[in-house]
């Protein structure tokens, strides 16, 4: 009797403990408590002056378009849970130049914290990549300048050739 207790109070701790983890946490719950609507408009805010995302209307071209970096993953499978703790992620740890002020600029870390950034992250999961074509702009160098041919002269600043802009 005291053994068929205590496997059931263990059995039903096991349960109770598999549902709570379930629910804790973890990107399949933000994104369904996450207000999208909220952080459609976060992102128009804090992140439209720097990233493309055409469901936001936004238009910026310091950062990564967004439609484009998540459109090939998205027709190869990947889901929303996915693209949410990419993006969560980023935002928590952006990486920073090596030197503060030094070219390029990076986006700041935490620029958005809480339930904010999760809901930002939940948005973009939900909408980045969905629009099936982008207008591609193009990448400015790292350098201004002419490169020399391969294997001749200076190739960096450092040692004389190109400038950053």
């Amino acid at each position: 009797m005291r053994s068929r207790l205590l496997a059931s109070s263990v059995a039903l701790a096991l349960v109770g403990g598999a549902v709570a983890l379930s629910g804790c946490g973890g990107a399949e719950n933000a994104l369904s408590t996450a207000d999208t609507d909220s952080g459609k408009a976060s992102f128009v805010t804090a992140c439209g002056g720097c990233h493309t995302l055409a469901d936001a209307g936004t238009t910026g071209a310091a950062g990564p378009n967004l439609d484009d970096a998540f459109r090939s993953s998205r027709e190869q499978g990947f889901g929303e849970t996915m693209f949410y703790g990419v993006v969560r992620r980023w935002i928590q740890i952006a990486p920073q130049p090596d030197q503060p002020g030094s070219y390029p600029v990076a986006m700041p870390q935490d620029l958005v914290t809480g339930q904010e950034a999760v809901d930002v992250a939940a948005y973009v999961a939900r909408f980045a990549g969905i629009a099936p074509v982008s207008e591609v702009r193009p990448i400015s160098p790292a350098v201004q300048g002419t490169p020399p041919p391969a294997g001749e002269g200076p190739a960096t600043p450092a040692d004389g050739g190109a400038e950053k802009p």
